[in-house]
C-alpha cells in the first residue's frame, strides 16, 4: 500500500511539473503568479526610478553648487581637488541621467505583455532589474560619499539649496 501511494505521488508530481510550463506558456495566457510577479517588479522599478530621480536632483544640486563655487573664486584660485570634485559632480549627474533612461526603457519592456509571456524573457528582465537595483544602490552610496567630501572641502553653501 505504501509503495502504491509513493508511486501515485511521484506520478502526480511529475504530471504537475510537466503541465505547469505548458500551461504557463500557452498563447494569450499570463498566469496569475506571473502577473503578480510582474506587478511586483513594476512596483520595484517605480521605487527605483523614484530613487534615481532623487539622486539626479542631488547630483545636479551638487553640480550647480560646484560650478557656482568655481565662478566665485578668482582665476587660478581653484585647486585641483576642487576642479576634480566639480568634474566628478558633472559625471555623476550624467550617470544618473543615463540610469534614469535605462530604467525608463526597462519599464517600457516590462509593460509589454506579449514580450513578458516568454519565461526566458521574464528571467532576463528579472536579472536586469536586480543588476540595476545593485547599481542604483552603489550610485547612491557614491553620491553620499561625494556629498560628504564636498562638505569637508567647504564647497557647500552655508544654506543648501535643498534640505
Amino acid at each position: 500500500m505504501s509503495r502504491f501511494r509513493t508511486t501515485l505521488a511521484l506520478a502526480a508530481g511529475a504530471a504537475v511539473a510537466i503541465a505547469t510550463p505548458v500551461i504557463a506558456q500557452q498563447p494569450g495566457m499570463m498566469p496569475g503568479m506571473a502577473q503578480s510577479h510582474m506587478t511586483q517588479h513594476m512596483s520595484q522599478m517605480q521605487d527605483m526610478m523614484r530613487q534615481m530621480n532623487d539622486m539626479a536632483e542631488r547630483s545636479q544640486q551638487m553640480q550647480h553648487q560646484m560650478h557656482g563655487q568655481m565662478g566665485q573664486m578668482p582665476g587660478g584660485a581653484m585647486g585641483t581637488a576642487h576642479t576634480a570634485m566639480s568634474q566628478m559632480a558633472d559625471h555623476m549627474s550624467a550617470m544618473t541621467t543615463q540610469m534614469k533612461g535605462l530604467g525608463d526603457q526597462m519599464q517600457m519592456m516590462m509593460k509589454d505583455q506579449q514580450l513578458m509571456k516568454d519565461g526566458a524573457m521574464r528571467r532576463d528582465m528579472d536579472d536586469m532589474q536586480e543588476h540595476m537595483a545593485a547599481m542604483s544602490k552603489d550610485m547612491d552610496k557614491m553620491l553620499q560619499t561625494m556629498e560628504q567630501t564636498q562638505k569637508r572641502m567647504g564647497t557647500t553653501p552655508a544654506h543648501p539649496m535643498k534640505p
